[in-house]
C-alpha cells in the first residue's frame, strides 16, 4: 500500500521576495534507553520522579501511541536515523554498524546549514559518529561543549543519548530512591519483592535520566535558545523486564514521545494517532525545510502541528531480530489489535542478556517452578510459541489472551496478515511473510492458515 506524502516548506507559508525567510527553527532529539512508554508521570506512573519531562509534556504535546521499529537498541536507532525499516537497511542484527552507503537525515540537514551534534549512545558504528559535526561519548563532556561551539547564525540539531534506564542497576542513582513497596507494579510482571527492588531502581534510573534531560532545556532557556528550538524527547525500545525489551508485545515497542514547539504545537495536548520511529526523520527534514526522500518509509508529522493534508497511520510495524540469540518476529500492530508473527515458534522465550541475569527474571521462574504464578505469566516459561498471536487491545491491553484461533475474529486476522506481508515485502524482508497474496512469493512450511 503507498502512502502519498504532502512537502512542506519551513515556515508552511508561501513567502514574497520582498520577505526575508525566517530561520528554521533549530531541533533537540533527547532518547533515553530502555524506556516503555508508562513509565513517565505525565503518562500516568505517579511513582515515578519525572518533573521535567513532565514538564516538557505539558509545554507541548504527548504523542500516547509512539512504537518503535524494533524492540533492540541498535536496529531501532537506525530505523530514527535512516527512516527505514531495519532489515531495509541490514542493521536488524544488534551492534551492526550503520553501512557507510546508507544516507541519514543528517545529510539533508547539512544541506539546509545545520550544525549537526550528538552526545553519548548513537550505537552505529565509529563511522556513523563521524558525521556529526560534534560528537562526543565521554559523560564527562558537559552538555555546555556542544553549544561553545555552535557557528553564529547556523541552525542546529543536537542528539542526546542517555545510557539511562538501562541495565545494570545500582543504589543511590538518586536520593531519595524511589520506594519499593509503592512502585507501580505492571500487570505482567509477578509480584514478588526481587521484582519490586528491581522496578524502585529502573524508576531511579530513569529519574536520574530525567535530571540531565533538565540540563539540557536549561541551557537552551540559559542561551536565550528555547523559542526557535523544536525538542523531541522519546525511548529506544520498552523497560528491560521479561516480556518487554526484545518482544513486540507492547511493554516491548510502546515508548514515550514528547514534542515542544512553541508557537506551533499546542501546549498541553495529548496526541492518540499511531505514530512509527520512523517518522521522525521524516518530520525533521520537513521542519528543516527538505523533502522527505523515496527510501524513507516514515510519514511526516508535520502536518500534525502545522496543519495540512495528514495521511495517518492505519498501522505499525515492528521487527525482532538477533540480539544475543536469534527469534525473528514480526508485528503489525493498529488502534484495537495486535497480530505476531513467530517465526521460530519451536524456540522459548529467551530474554536478553542483560536482563537474563536480573532479580526479576531469576524471581520470574522460581516463582514459576514453586507454582506461584498466575495464568497469564506462565507464557514466558511455556518449551515453545505459537506462529502467531493475537490480541485485541481493546478488551485486552495486556495482551494475555491469544485470539489468533477465534472465529469472531478471522477477518480481522486475515487482514493483519495481509497488512503484515505487504510491508515484508514493500520493506524488501529476508524473512518469508507468513502469508501470501496473489502473485507473491512465500516460505514453506508456516502452518498458517486464513
Amino acid at each position: 500500500m503507498e502512502i502519498s506524502r504532502r512537502t512542506f516548506s519551513g515556515t508552511g507559508l508561501a513567502l514574497s521576495a520582498q520577505t526575508a525567510a525566517p530561520a528554521p527553527p533549530n531541533i533537540v532529539f533527547l532518547i533515553s534507553d530502555d524506556h516503555t512508554a508508562a513509565d513517565l508521570g505525565c503518562s500516568g506512573n505517579t511513582h515515578v520522579r519525572t518533573p521535567n519531562l513532565d514538564r516538557l509534556a505539558r509545554d507541548g504535546v504527548r504523542f500516547a501511541n509512539c512504537f518503535v521499529a524494533s524492540p533492540q537498541c541498535s536496529p531501532n536507532r537506525s530505523a530514527i536515523f535512516t527512516g527505514c525499516a531495519p532489515h531495509t537497511t541490514s542493521t536488524s542484527r544488534l551492534h551492526t554498524p550503520m553501512p557507510p552507503w546508507e544516507p541519514s537525515f543528517l545529510d539533508q540537514l547539512k544541506a539546509r546549514g545545520y550544525f549537526t551534534g550528538g552526545f553519548r549512545k548513537v550505537h552505529q558504528g565509529n563511522e556513523f559518529n563521524s558525521r556529526f559535526d560534534f560528537y562526543t561519548a565521554d559523560k564527562k563532556t558537559k552538555f555546555e561543549a556542544f553549544f561553545d561551539k555552535l557557528p553564529a547564525g547556523k541552525p542546529f540539531f543536537l542528539h542526546v543519548g542517555f545510557t539511562d534506564p538501562h541495565r545494570p542497576y545500582f543504589k543511590g542513582a538518586v536520593t531519595p530512591p524511589h520506594d519499593p513497596a509503592k512502585v507501580r507494579l505492571p500487570r505482567f510482571l509477578p509480584d514478588s519483592p526481587e521484582v519490586r527492588d528491581d522496578l524502585a531502581m529502573y524508576h531511579d534510573f530513569i529519574s536520574r535520566m530525567d535530571a540531565e534531560c533538565g540540563e539540557v532545556l536549561a541551557l537552551l532557556e540559559a542561551r536565550g535558545l528555547s523559542g526557535n528550538t523544536v525538542v523531541f524527547f522519546t525511548g529506544d525500545n520498552g523497560m528491560p523486564f521479561p516480556g518487554a525489551k526484545g518482544t513486540c508485545y507492547d511493554t516491548g515497542i510502546h515508548v514515550p514521545l514528547l514534542v515542544k514547539w512553541p508557537g506551533v504545537a499546542k501546549a498541553g495536548t495529548v496526541e492518540t494517532k499511531l505514530i512509527s520511529h520512523v517518522d521522525l526523520p521524516a518530520t525533521w527534514v520537513e521542519i528543516a525545510g527538505a523533502a522527505v526522500t523515496k527510501k524513507m518509509q516514515g510519514v511526516s508529522m508535520l502536518p500534525l502541528f502545522k496543519g495540512g493534508a495528514y495521511p495517518a497511520r492505519q498501522a505499525v510495524f515492528s521487527e525482532r531480530n538477533w540480539h544475543d540469540n536469534f527469534d525473528p518476529i514480526r508485528s503489525v500492530r493498529t488502534g484495537r489489535y495486535k497480530l505476531i508473527f513467530n517465526a521460530a515458534p519451536h524456540f522459548p522465550y529467551r530474554p536478553a542478556w542483560d536482563l537474563e541475569g536480573s532479580p526479576s527474571w531469576k524471581s520470574y521462574q522460581e516463582m514459576g517452578k514453586r507454582g506461584a504464578l498466575a495464568a497469564h505469566h506462565l507464557r514466558l516459561l511455556q518449551p515453545a510459541r505459537p506462529v502467531v498471536e493475537m490480541y485485541d487491545l481493546r478488551d485486552d491491553p495486556d495482551e494475555f489472551n491469544n485470539i489468533a484461533n477465534d472465529p469472531a475474529h478471522a477477518a480481522a486476522k486475515a487482514d493483519l496478515l495481509k497488512q503484515l506481508s505487504a510491508w515484508m515485502h514493500q520493506t524488501y524482508d529476508y524473512l518469508p511473510p507468513a502469508f501470501a497474496g496473489p502473485g507473491e512469493p512465500r516460505g514453506r512450511g508456516w502452518p498458517v492458515s486464513l
